[in-house]
């Protein structure tokens, strides 16, 4: 008969309970307590999470997580109060995690965070009135230098006009002066490329193609093509603008996605909502003084002021009168260009195919 050694037998007896305790955790802690969630919150509202338990469970503790970021832990079952305040907006995945003797066991739910703020209504003021090319398939604006650069893609345009459009744009970067709607210099793309927004930081170029899942990187000055980096996920490039130190990318959908300018990977992504909940096609963006300037795809021309720590809309602007100003023709398209010109502290703004950009003031 063979001997087993006393120790190896505790070993055993001790890796058995551990692995039935387990198992018992996991089927004993059935879910998040969802009698004291709502579906929507809005980001001045707190949480107070608790867990299901099947009878007779007792608990060691029980951690929370918002989106994988640890925000508590509670002795036993005892109820967290967790304030939503600065809290991202947007689909929130909670998950709790129980301790008890030495095992664990996990439980999610999902809830929504919309803003807690109504937006203001901005108003603004047409300082001045530019020609415009209206050939140019507007992507992105920016200044650098005192120099406006304008990407342009290769859309056909038409959608103010009612039509689809007659004459297809080429995609480009450009130098323009802004005051007669001259190009000074101009980067051409083939026909398979259809760029998209631009930006300029630690003086280069960046500009973002619709489908082709990479970007390009020029030398602002002589708009020579350096580079291209790759997207951090398959998708597609709208809108780009930056902080000084990284580089932000929408791709029409709510998300506005913080990316390291070295890497070009994701760093962190916001969800952009109002008090009534998201809003969809963000698309070209500027930083200014702490926030983000973005307009919306689509026939209303509007641009809308982002806490960029949070996603919330704190202001709109409404600039659909200045289609009436505009020259009526086939190609004519939708609202789109943002740049701030820090020499000035006004606006520029235009559309796709808009003859005219306007130089304006915002004010409350």
């Amino acid at each position: 008969m063979k001997k087993y050694n006393t120790l190896s037998l505790l070993t055993l007896a001790i890796a058995f309970t551990a692995c039935s305790e387990q198992k018992n955790l996991e089927k004993n802690v059935l879910s998040i307590n969802t009698s004291s969630l709502k579906q929507l919150y809005h980001s001045n509202e707190a949480l107070k999470l608790s867990l299901n338990l099947a009878e007779n469970t007792q608990l060691d503790s029980v951690a929370y997580f918002l989106n994988n970021t640890r925000i508590g832990s509670v002795k036993g079952n005892e109820a967290l109060d967790y304030s939503l305040n600065n809290q991202p907006l947007g689909k929130t995945t909670i998950k709790g995690v129980a301790y008890a003797s030495g095992s664990s066991a996990e439980v999610t739910n999902t809830i929504e965070i919309a803003s807690a703020i109504t937006p203001k209504l901005l108003n603004y003021k047409i300082v001045n009135t530019y020609p415009h090319d209206k050939t140019a398939y507007t992507q992105g604006l920016e200044f650098y230098n005192g120099i406006l650069y304008e990407s342009t893609g290769n859309g056909e345009g038409g959608a103010l006009a009612g039509t689809q459009g007659v004459n297809k744009g080429i995609s480009s970067v450009r130098q323009v002066d802004y005051k007669t709607g001259k190009v000074i210099k101009i980067h051409k793309f083939p026909a398979d490329i259809f760029g998209e927004g631009c930006t300029i930081l630690n003086n280069k170029l960046y500009q973002l193609t619709y489908k082709n899942n990479k970007g390009h990187i020029f030398d602002p000055e002589t708009l020579t093509l350096e580079g291209t980096f790759n997207y951090f996920q398959n998708m597609e490039g709208w809108g780009l603008t930056n902080d000084g130190t990284y580089l932000y990318m929408t791709d029409g959908s709510e998300k506005i996605y913080k990316l390291d300018a070295k890497t070009f990977q994701k760093v962190s992504e916001i969800s952009v909502y109002t008090d009534n909940g998201p809003v969809p096609y963000v698309n070209e963006l500027e930083w200014v003084n702490g926030k983000i300037y973005a307009n919306f795809y689509g026939i209303q021309a509007v641009i809308a002021v982002i806490d960029p720590k949070t996603g919330a809309v704190e202001g709109v602007i409404d600039f659909s009168k200045l289609v009436d100003l505009l020259e009526k023709h086939p190609d004519l398209d939708v609202f789109n260009g943002i740049a701030y010109n820090p020499q000035t502290k006004t606006f520029f703004v235009t559309g796709k195919n808009w003859d005219k950009m306007f130089e304006v003031q915002i004010t409350e």
